[in-house]
């Protein structure tokens, strides 16, 4: 591990962040691209009424826009508390936040039906244990997706406190399909699908603004249109299966 990784403590870092950034009001750009990576997400693993759906990292609660119509007993985990607060305030469905660590989850073995983490992985310095984590609490044959940026070049700056590197946004990794394949293998999950989300281009003329009330089907061919044409998605989406 780099010394700027085992420096890194991710516990006091995000409890900051939650206080000094809004996560529940993106620009209105950004918002679009958390709006149509969910409902892939929900696209792709169908999650019914009865399951137990696990987020790590649930940020500003954007998952209970794609989860209102299906009602599933959702449990939102994050490091700030006031994050979870007003994800509590604002749900419709049942909702059990969890204030924790993915390094050590407080549940018992095989308990979700479905773990999801948006954006969070290349945040994570050692991502195998996590890993290993959500592995233990999934079901027997149950789901697990993750969005990471694709192919993001990783800059650094120099910290103003310890005058030592330090990775921009706090992303410590970059993925592509064969690196986040093998890091899922690795961890004891078999991976079943990839989905590029959100390209850069109609993103870049605003294309996901003016559609944003066109129906996730028929916007996700678009964007898989754009992806074919130019590989430049801004989000990388893997479902995989407990082996």
């Amino acid at each position: 591990m780099e010394e700027t990784d085992k420096q890194f403590n991710h516990i006091q870092h995000y409890q900051l962040d939650g206080e000094y950034y809004d996560f529940f009001a993106p620009d209105k750009f950004m918002l679009q691209e958390i709006r149509r990576r969910y409902q892939e997400f929900f696209h792709l693993s169908q999650p019914k009424k009865s399951d137990r759906i696990l987020e790590i990292g649930s940020g500003g609660g954007f998952a209970l826009e794609s989860l209102s119509d299906i009602g599933p007993g959702y449990f939102p985990l994050d490091i700030p508390l006031g994050n979870l607060k007003k994800i509590k305030d604002k749900a419709t469905i049942p909702i059990f936040p969890v204030c924790a660590d993915g390094y050590s989850l407080p549940f018992q073995s095989g308990v979700h039906d479905l773990v999801i983490m948006s954006e969070v992985l290349e945040h994570i310095a050692e991502p195998l244990p996590v890993l290993q984590e959500i592995q233990r609490v999934l079901k027997k044959d149950g789901i697990y997706i993750v969005s990471v940026p694709y192919k993001e070049k990783i800059s650094y700056q120099i910290c103003v406190h310890c005058n030592k590197p330090t990775p921009t946004h706090s992303h410590f990794h970059s993925f592509d399909e064969t690196k986040l394949a093998e890091l899922i293998r690795s961890a004891g999950m078999e991976p079943e699908k990839f989905a590029k989300n959100c390209n850069k281009v109609p993103n870049r003329l605003h294309f996901n603004l003016l559609l944003k009330n066109l129906p996730f089907t028929s916007w996700k061919l678009m964007d898989r249109i754009f992806n074919l044409l130019i590989d430049k998605p801004t989000s990388l989406i893997l479902i995989s299966r407990k082996a």
